[in-house]
């Protein structure tokens, strides 16, 4: 096995120069997904649908972190109530969601950063929040219109 160009792992084959190729894609694809979450998608659909709150907020303001990436303070009047009973419609809210600046690099992780050019330019957002008003899994839809 010495001699050979590849070095057998159970049943596949790799090569020095195969993997090299595959490493530089993996970076690549790295650099590209960065911003995007780790975690699979049931879990996000898990938080959704377990949420103790689901509300739909008119956004009035966003505040972004100082920093290229943390929170920005997203506050907005409640417009609607999918579930749950802590929050009314008419209620004014500012709820902590993940965002990055253009160009950030967030840690790669479970939380998903939404832009912060994009999240300031969306009027409504759809926040699906635990019990204790947190978002579920960092799960905020942005809203073009209402829906």
């Amino acid at each position: 096995m010495a001699g050979e160009a590849g070095k057998r792992l159970g049943r596949m084959r790799f090569s020095a120069a195969g993997t090299a190729t595959g490493l530089a894609a993996a970076i690549l694809l790295g650099f590209t997904f960065a911003a995007q979450a780790l975690l699979a998608p049931q879990y996000y659909e898990q938080a959704r649908r377990e949420a103790a709150s689901v509300i739909v907020i008119a956004v009035s303001a966003v505040q972004p972190p100082e920093a290229g990436f943390g929170i920005c303070r997203v506050t907005g009047q409640v417009r609607a109530v999918e579930r749950g009973a802590a929050y009314a419609a008419g209620q004014v809210v500012t709820l902590a969601v993940p965002c990055r600046k253009a160009g950030a690099q967030p840690p790669l992780g479970g939380t998903i950063y939404q832009e912060v050019d994009v999240l300031s330019a969306m009027p409504f957002g759809r926040a699906y929040l635990d019990a204790q008003g947190a978002l579920a899994l960092s799960q905020y839809e942005m809203l073009k219109a209402w829906p």
